[in-house]
């Protein structure tokens, strides 16, 4: 595939005048400074729906266990399904974004997404609510790759690593402000919708989001002859698909089943699945059509370790967050706003943290940056389990608050350079199908957190008690990112040395 086939042809009319395409320079005016900041707001506001929906759920639970009598595998099922739809999907995604245009596809995934919310809302029972849920994942699939690919065609390489470093601390906060602000509807029955208001909230954001792209994104290329326009990789589709499917179905549903052995069968056959289809992409490549994915993005190794770091990075903070979460309502018994509003230093720490991180980026470069907030991320968990292991069952908001300030400073440090980074590694010709990959091993990588810290926790909490199972996930979770924070040596020392 050309460089040509995954970037917006300069000289096709825009929706709206003036946002340049990629390579572009920058705009000179200040309207046109506004235009780019207002174009970065409509990708992050679909971003900020689709991380408040994958945690809001989670303190939901026993509204929707009351209200349509959802049991404890319905429960499971209705976040799990948005997680296995969304991983099993956002390769596929991300290439449709190259062969049908990625404003087109960003538009399609808002427009489903805010449907899907709206039936979600609408549910009668458990299995309307898990099915619509899971189309939200599909659609969300459609969605999120075209967001960073976007971000890259509309700012020219000099704005790109400012404009990133905004993009990951928004992903952030909006993560951690999913369970106060769905703590905060569910107890306010807002309306008198209680949890239905969860879902109904994406209705006016991706409203405005979806205006947002059509007037200021760029328009895709329409005049491509069919001799130069890329293909969709079909079988490849499937072949992902399946293979995702294998290994994420398991991890979903094994803990909920006890581990049976059709759960490892499962897993280990996803082995040669995902083997079959890596050698159907060289050979399709090599035959001179177009892969699924770029198979050139696993030739660079900054980007290769960078997914590394996703995985174990993404784990530990999904894993924490849902044990946490589990060890506030089931151990301490807070209400769902209670146990929301307890992580409020998580998000304040966030915020903090994106100020500081754009003060000090230039001095310290990426990787260091990472690093660093890895460093006091770990170190912060540990003492979330010194907390819980030395106050008990007897642990309040305040007493958690500091270690929760510290965690979430410590993210915010590894977000605001880390989109940048990794998806620098790349060519331009690469960046959908890199961008697709990155999101996948993110939702994989919180899919493996939440099933292994989940099973940790849950396998102690009846034998042990809730603070005694809570405390080793925390200090198991600081280890594997100690791991992680060792991969990172292997990640750029600087964004602009990876894009050259």
């Amino acid at each position: 595939m050309s460089v040509l086939d995954t970037r917006i042809t300069p000289t096709e009319p825009a929706c709206a005048p003036a946002i340049p395409a990629s390579g572009a320079a920058a705009p000179a005016s200040a309207q046109g400074e506004r235009r780019l900041l207002l174009a970065m707001f409509t990708i992050v506001g679909a971003s900020v729906m689709d991380l408040l929906d994958s945690t809001i759920v989670n303190v939901a639970g026993p509204a929707l266990r009351r209200d349509i009598g959802a049991s404890s595998s319905a429960l499971q099922w209705i976040v799990a399904g948005y997680t296995l739809a969304f991983a099993c999907m956002l390769i596929t995604g991300a290439r449709l974004g190259d062969v049908l245009g990625r404003k087109r596809m960003f538009l399609i995934g808002v427009a489903g997404f805010v449907t899907s919310s709206v039936l979600c809302s609408a549910a009668v029972n458990a299995q309307m609510l898990i099915a619509t849920r899971t189309a939200q994942g599909a659609f969300a699939a459609v969605m999120i790759p075209q967001g960073l690919g976007l971000i890259r065609t509309i700012y020219p390489p000099e704005q790109r690593a400012r404009a990133l470093a905004v993009f990951g601390p928004a992903l952030a906060i909006s993560a951690a402000a999913g369970p106060v602000v769905g703590g905060a509807l569910v107890d306010g029955d807002v309306l008198g919708l209680g949890w239905r208001a969860i879902f109904l909230l994406n209705a006016p954001v991706g409203l405005v989001a979806l205006a947002g792209a059509a007037r200021l994104l760029p328009s895709d290329a329409r005049h491509r002859s069919r001799a130069t326009a890329p293909r969709l990789d079909l079988v490849g589709l499937v072949l992902a698909t399946g293979a995702a499917l294998l290994l994420v179905y398991p991890l979903v549903q094994g803990r909920e089943a006890g581990w049976p052995d059709w759960a490892f069968a499962m897993m280990a056959a996803s082995v040669p699945a995902f083997g079959i289809f890596a050698l159907h992409q060289r050979a399709r490549q090599r035959s001179g059509r177009d892969p699924l994915v770029e198979t050139s993005i696993w030739r660079k190794q900054a980007f290769c370790f960078g997914t590394a770091f996703v995985l174990l990075f993404f784990g530990s903070m999904s894993g924490m967050f849902f044990i946490l979460t589990q060890f506030m309502q089931l151990g301490e018994h807070f209400t769902p706003l209670h146990a929301g509003l307890s992580m409020l230093p998580w998000s304040v720490g966030g915020v903090i943290s994106i100020g500081v991180a754009q003060a000090v980026a230039g001095k310290a470069g990426p990787r260091r940056m990472i690093q660093a907030g890895v460093t006091v991320m770990a170190a912060s968990l540990l003492g979330t389990a010194w907390t819980v292991h030395d106050f008990g069952i007897a642990v309040s908001s305040w007493d958690l608050a500091p270690a929760l300030f510290g965690a979430g400073f410590g993210v915010g440090l590894v977000f605001a350079p880390f989109f940048g980074t990794v998806l620098a590694a790349v060519e331009e010709h690469e960046v959908s199908s890199a961008s697709g990959v990155v999101n996948a091993i993110q939702q994989l990588g919180s899919v493996l957190g939440v099933a292994g810290l989940g099973t940790l926790f849950f396998d102690r909490i009846s034998t042990h008690g809730a603070s005694a199972a809570a405390a080793p996930v925390f200090i198991v979770t600081a280890a594997v990112l100690a791991v992680a924070w060792l991969v990172g040596f292997a990640m750029p020392k600087t964004a602009r040395a990876a894009q050259q």
